[in-house]
């Protein structure tokens, strides 16, 4: 089902109604969620409070509209190299995310409930991620709902702007109309290029199947996967003098 009131961008099955829900918000683990409160006022105060919820540094990987937790529990238990955060705005998928990695005893994993566009502009700082991940977001498929879409070129530049030199965004879609948005946005930010030639390929083997890639397939949906990597930045530009 599409939502068509409403919520965040992302895919949940069902209305969410977007926004911040402090106080239950609270009632999440706390081992396994990063709460809704003041954010980190810079990027090494950022840096120092997720090395407190993981227990050390590592790479960042994100995890926009994460659901219950089916993929990212699974992908963070097969990479313990890093650390990795799902956003969901709807309480009882946090609380299903937040048991999943309880029970499994990952460390290396949390959940964010709460506004996804909050949690990226407050929380996250210029090059500290390596990874989004954006799995069958909804793609508000009717025109005069457009405007709800998550990956418009102004969301994507803050992305882009989170990413470490080399970091990438990688969205899988079954909607033909938002995978050439999608391409379009990032295409209108410098700084990125996409390994496709046409734009999207397979999805990877290497990646838990999501309930919803199931359900697709089973319909018999195309299923598009995009992969968008930031260029490194030209440091050795030569000084010139007159």
């Amino acid at each position: 089902m599409r939502r068509e009131k409403g919520g965040d961008g992302v895919r949940n099955g069902r209305d969410g109604r977007a926004g911040i829900q402090t106080q239950r918000s609270k009632e999440l683990p706390p081992l396994y969620s990063v709460k809704d409160e003041l954010p980190p006022q810079d990027k090494e105060e950022s840096l120092r409070y997720f090395a407190g919820i993981f227990r050390g540094r590592g790479p960042i990987v994100v995890e926009i509209g994460s659901g219950n937790g089916h993929f990212l529990v699974d992908y963070s238990e097969t990479h313990p190299d890093k650390n990795h955060i799902g956003t969901e705005i709807l309480l009882g998928r946090a609380r299903k995310f937040a048991s999943k990695a309880r029970k499994r005893g990952l460390r290396n994993v949390a959940v964010f409930h709460g506004d996804t566009r909050r949690f990226v502009w407050e929380f996250l700082y210029e090059e500290t991620v390596d990874e989004f991940i954006i799995l069958f977001p909804d793609p508000w498929p009717k025109k005069r709902h457009h405007k709800h879409r998550l990956l418009s070129d102004r969301f994507v530049r803050m992305l882009k702007d989170r990413l470490v030199d080399g970091g990438k965004v990688c969205v899988a879609t079954d909607h033909e109309e938002y995978r050439d948005f999608i391409i379009a946005s990032f295409e209108s930010v410098d700084g990125f290029e996409s390994p496709y030639s046409r734009g999207w390929g397979d999805y990877p083997d290497e990646y838990p199947r999501t309930l919803f890639l199931e359900r697709f397939k089973k319909e018999g949906r195309p299923l598009y996967f995009l992969q968008w990597i930031k260029k490194k930045t030209d440091c050795t530009r030569e000084n010139t003098t007159s």
